[in-house]
């Protein structure tokens, strides 16, 4: 009877864990985007940064935070040129928890 209950336990947590992960986007894809993707795109696929800036040249910056394996929270920076167009990323640290 208490492995029966273990069980109970165990399947809601791991399913609830797999549809969290499944939930937000996968951070290889983000990364991939980088490059490619304009502005629009990046809503589009993504949504609303977390944080964005305009820079002195006039480009923005924009602070993004997702959710990978095991509830980590993982931070990017995204770089736009003139054009809008995403130029580059970098790491950074989560500031609010990932959205």
């Amino acid at each position: 009877m208490a492995r029966t209950w273990k069980w109970c336990l165990l399947v809601p947590f791991c399913l609830v864990t797999l549809l969290l992960s499944c939930s937000h986007p996968r951070v290889e894809e983000f990364e991939a985007s980088i490059g490619r993707f304009a502005q629009d795109d990046m809503i589009r696929q993504f949504g609303y940064p977390q944080r964005l800036k305009k820079v002195p040249t006039g480009t923005e910056v924009w602070d993004y935070e997702f959710l990978a394996g095991n509830s980590r929270c993982v931070g990017y920076r995204v770089y736009f040129d003139e054009d809008r167009r995403s130029q580059r990323w970098e790491p950074r640290d989560c500031q609010t928890g990932a959205h």
